[in-house]
């Protein structure tokens, strides 16, 4: 599911749900950014790394990743439930942000 569009130097926040047929999945999953792939095709270093928990109840997790580069990512992360792995693959996209620092404001013509 494809996270949106963030700007440079912005922190891209990674969500994770599990559920089970629509229900949270409260059991304890640990789960992983096992991977971020850059826009060049390579692998971001610092990787696998722990999600935290947002919300046990809702079985939400999240991580939070600062780019470096504008361009097209890829995050694989990973979690396992009775020793088998499941993974789930998100993707976003990194823009240049161009902000003049003026608000802007309605005029009469």
């Amino acid at each position: 599911m494809a996270m949106g569009s963030y700007s440079l130097g912005g922190t891209v926040r990674i969500p994770l749900q599990v559920t089970d047929t629509g229900i949270a999945f409260t059991e304890d999953i640990s789960p992983t950014i096992h991977k971020i792939v850059k826009p060049d095709g390579s692998s971001e270093s610092g990787f696998p790394a722990s999600m935290d928990t947002l919300d046990r109840d809702y079985a939400t997790y999240y991580y939070d990743y600062k780019p470096g580069s504008v361009g097209d990512y890829v995050v694989i992360v990973a979690y396992y439930v009775d020793e088998v792995e499941f993974t789930v693959i998100e993707n976003f996209t990194v823009k240049w942000s161009q902000t003049s620092g003026v608000i802007p404001r309605g005029e009469a013509r």
